[in-house]
């Protein structure tokens, strides 16, 4: 996860404290709080760790892929995550979370159902209207997982689509280094 270091920087002299004594106070390593402090990538036990010393909330110390603080950001909801990709239609960079993906995927595709179910035309106007917003989101999904957006190509070769969806399935590498226990 991406951390405001410049934060935990601040934080850390504010209470006169050098890198060695962050580290004992917290009980990180030495070389994880120099990385905190210059890459700014953290996994949650270490923000949890470094929020405790601090205390702060955790979401104090949690950046967006905007660079903005994560403060009270809840779940996505089918709605939020709809706005969010229909108004970020042709952000191709930064990441999206898994919620975010399958919950505009899943509205595109009840959607499509309805427009299809109304009038034919109606779906192929929907169907060209939320393409963009799609393989953008997909775009960022596959950011988030670490592989380049255009895997997406494989929708347009028989059962490519399956890889593609199974990729877009899979836990982001911020999450796959939590579970793993790495810092």
């Amino acid at each position: 996860m991406r951390i405001n270091s410049e934060l935990v920087k601040q934080l850390r002299t504010e209470k006169h404290w050098s890198q060695q004594q962050l580290s004992d106070a917290c009980g990180l390593n030495l070389r994880t709080i120099q990385r905190l402090e210059s890459s700014g990538k953290a996994s949650i036990e270490s923000i949890r760790a470094l929020a405790s010393v601090f205390e702060v909330s955790p979401d104090d110390l949690i950046l967006t892929d905007n660079g903005e603080s994560k403060i009270n950001e809840s779940p996505l909801s089918i709605f939020a995550a709809t706005k969010y990709c229909l108004l970020n239609y042709a952000n191709f960079e930064g990441k999206a979370s898994r919620a975010e993906y399958w919950w505009f995927f899943l509205f595109v595709l009840l959607i499509a159902a309805v427009s299809l179910v109304l009038h034919e035309k109606l779906y192929l106007v929907i169907g060209i209207l939320t393409f963009m917003p799609l393989v953008a989101a997909g775009t960022r999904r596959l950011n988030d997982i670490g592989h380049s957006g255009w895997w997406q190509l494989l929708f347009l070769v028989p059962f490519g689509a399956v890889a593609v969806l199974i990729m877009l399935a899979l836990g982001s590498q911020t999450q796959e280094q939590e579970f793993a226990g790495q810092e």
